[in-house]
């Protein structure tokens, strides 16, 4: 796969037959514990574009240069995990969802959609993703 992200620790997915709707509480579990906030970048490898690949590219450079250590990361593709979609109200082919926590639990998220028209100039997208993190986290 040509996108590769480091996972820092795992996201356990879970989905059943005849569940409650989909949640943030209900999708997203911390196993360990951790306290510190999740980027999660969805794309959607059937409805992809022509410059998701290139963001995704970008984005993790983002992640990398100003978050390694303050948030974990992960990339997940919405086709194979579509309960997602609903629990996030995600459109397009990527998006990127902040996620807060708060004693190990979720305590709420906001995304960012069409991450892939940004990328015309690096320096604006940095700023952009960054000041998104930054304005929902407080850092």
């Amino acid at each position: 796969m040509r996108f590769l992200l480091i996972l820092w620790t795992s996201l356990i997915l879970f989905s059943t037959a005849n569940a409650a709707p989909a949640t943030l509480q209900n999708l997203y579990v911390n196993p360990q514990g951790k306290k510190i906030p999740e980027a999660v970048i969805f794309y959607n490898s059937a409805n992809t574009c022509e410059n998701c690949l290139k963001a995704i590219d970008m984005l993790t450079d983002v992640l990398r240069q100003n978050y390694q250590g303050k948030l974990h990361a992960y990339l997940i593709d919405v086709q194979k995990h579509p309960e997602f979609i609903s629990a996030f109200r995600l459109s397009g082919p990527l998006n990127l969802v902040i996620i807060r926590i708060s004693d190990g639990a979720a305590f709420g998220y906001d995304k960012m959609s069409g991450i892939q028209s940004k990328i015309t100039n690096r320096r604006d997208f940095s700023r952009s993703i960054t000041e998104f993190i930054n304005n929902f986290l407080g850092f």
